[in-house]
């Protein structure tokens, strides 16, 4: 299944007005949910940029990165009903003369955290010159120092892109009431972002009754149609504010709010000459998601060699497929020689998709080993990425 596209988007406009005339009928997300959803129209010196290009009819590209809720589950059809595909929709009808101009980048990956994000981000997103990115992963992550950081990492990697995008941050809420919004706020605040809440907005309303939890979404964190549509809705507000705000220059604070040992984050290639020796894992197609590179270890094959890297970092993400298969075994990293932690390949819960660990090592050199666990050298494995962050 394809997971992210690039495209440009033309306008189905006679499905807008369609929804737009239900929603006049019987409004359940009303303007005023929307306006209170509207967190911040943060600084707007990055998005005027963008609004100008489009109306001078200039290419424009929006970007999407985040968990399950931005690759569109539940939406219905995914890939042009979520809530991704919707805003990039009012922004091309706002904003651009020739909708055709919008290259729209839908970045989200099921069931994963800003940890895996930062990792990614280079590839998936920052490669393809964004004018503005959206990130959503709220409820993905958890809130502990190291998602905070991961979080920060990702905002300040974004920001500090070649392209100067504008970054905006979409907060959404679980069944619950989880959300990790409390600290992504205070991130967005110190580096004056734009910023949307879905629990702002429906929160008050569901204490009330006013509303169902079932109206919103019909599992425990996923938008229904009208939440996909309403949150892209809340977007379209956010265009329209930051429009009418006059750009002031923006400054990215020199020193992080929490931290972002991940902001410069590099990512291993294929041929690296910091790549002693690939071992017993190969280079190969990934195939997983955006991944469509890596190094794998074929059971089949035999061999127990090594995965061989040296590195200065002080801080590395390691991703790896994870699969419900038992063919699939699990790799262990080594660290100058010890023991540091295990990458499963297995989980009878996996459906395919990537996972990621961050491992903290202190200030290089160091040589880092990744081997199949003693007794999985006849089972697979894929590794998908390494990053290499830290000062």
């Amino acid at each position: 299944m394809k997971r992210m596209f690039v495209r440009a988007l033309g306008l189905a406009l006679s499905g807008m007005v369609f929804l737009s005339a239900g929603a006049a009928e019987q409004p359940l997300f009303t303007s005023e949910m929307e306006q209170a959803g509207l967190v911040s129209i943060g600084n707007t010196q990055r998005i005027h940029r963008a609004i100008d290009k489009a109306r001078a009819g200039e290419e424009v590209t929006v970007a999407f990165i985040g968990g399950s809720i931005t690759e569109g589950a539940l939406a219905v059809p995914q890939e042009t009903g979520c809530y991704a595909a919707l805003a990039a929709q009012h922004f091309a009808a706002r904003f651009m003369p020739d909708a055709q101009q919008l290259r729209y980048i839908n970045a989200g990956i099921s069931g994963t955290p800003s940890l895996l994000g930062v990792t990614r981000s280079y590839d998936d997103v920052i490669a393809h010159a964004p004018d503005v990115v959206f990130v959503e992963f709220a409820v993905n992550d958890a809130n502990d120092a190291d998602a905070q950081m991961a979080y920060e990492s990702l905002v300040r990697r974004l920001l500090e892109s070649e392209s100067q995008p504008a970054v905006v941050l979409i907060f959404t809420v679980l069944h619950n009431g989880y959300t990790a919004q409390p600290h992504m706020q205070k991130i967005g605040a110190h580096y004056d972002l734009g910023m949307i809440s879905v629990s702002d907005a429906i929160t008050p309303q569901l204490k009330t009754g006013n509303m169902k939890w079932e109206d919103y979404s019909s599992d425990y964190a996923h938008p229904n149609n009208e939440g996909h549509a309403f949150i892209a809705r809340m977007i379209d507000r956010l265009y329209a504010a930051a429009a009418d705000t006059p750009a002031q220059p923006h400054t990215i604070p020199q020193e992080p709010v929490c931290s972002a040992d991940l902001a410069r984050l590099v990512n291993l290639r294929k041929g690296d000459p910091a790549i002693v020796s690939e071992g017993s894992f190969p280079s190969a197609a990934g195939r997983c998601y955006t991944y469509n590179k890596g190094w794998r270890h074929w059971g089949n094959r035999g061999g127990s060699e090594p995965f061989v890297f040296t590195t200065n970092a002080s801080v590395i993400t390691l991703v790896n497929r994870q699969e419900n298969n038992k063919k699939c075994g699990s790799a262990e990293v080594y660290v100058d020689g010890v023991l540091r932690t295990t990458l499963r390949g297995h989980d009878e819960k996996a459906w395919g998709y990537p996972v990621t660990q961050l491992l903290r090592i202190g200030k290089g050199p160091h040589t880092i080993e990744i081997r199949m666990a003693e007794g999985d050298e006849d089972k697979d494995f894929i590794l998908l990425d390494v990053g290499l962050g830290g000062d």
